[in-house]
């Protein structure tokens, strides 16, 4: 507050000059501190609305991370869901390929037996006739040598 002492007393009271320079001065120092206060006033309003336009930017970049983590996480479960489609895909494949393959081993052992058996018996008539033979010559020979 602004003090003044210079106000005089006069006869039926104070000296009207001194209290309407008192007031002037009064008056001054108040419109002083109103337009400081203004001045405070409005640099607070700036920086209330830059800070205001930098939350609406930051709840903007708040906004557009959560689209992308959403889009994100689509394309993700997207990818997950395709992998598992070719994965079962491809598992399915290898087991009817395993399961061919199997049927073809056990068609060619099945094969290789049948094989096995013809030869055998194929062999065993071989014997057979050459021991056929064998005894056939073998009279033969007696027959020769005690003729």
């Amino acid at each position: 507050m602004i003090a003044f002492k210079g106000i005089k007393k006069v006869l039926f009271g104070y000296s009207k000059k001194d209290v309407i320079m008192y007031i002037e001065l009064l008056n001054e120092y108040l419109n002083s501190r109103i337009a400081e206060k203004d001045r405070q006033v409005n640099l607070i309003l700036e920086q209330n609305k830059m800070l205001l336009k930098r939350l609406e930017m930051l709840e903007k970049n708040k906004d557009d991370i959560a689209l992308s983590l959403i889009h994100a996480k689509k394309k993700a479960d997207n990818i997950l869901a395709d992998a598992r489609k070719q994965a079962d895909i491809i598992l399915k494949d290898t087991m009817e390929e395993k399961e061919r393959q199997a049927e073809q081993y056990k068609q060619v052992e099945e094969e290789f037996e049948e094989f096995r058996q013809s030869v055998s018996k194929v062999l065993k008539s071989f014997i057979r006739g050459a021991e056929g033979i064998k005894k056939d010559c073998d009279k033969a020979h007696k027959l020769n040598i005690g003729e």
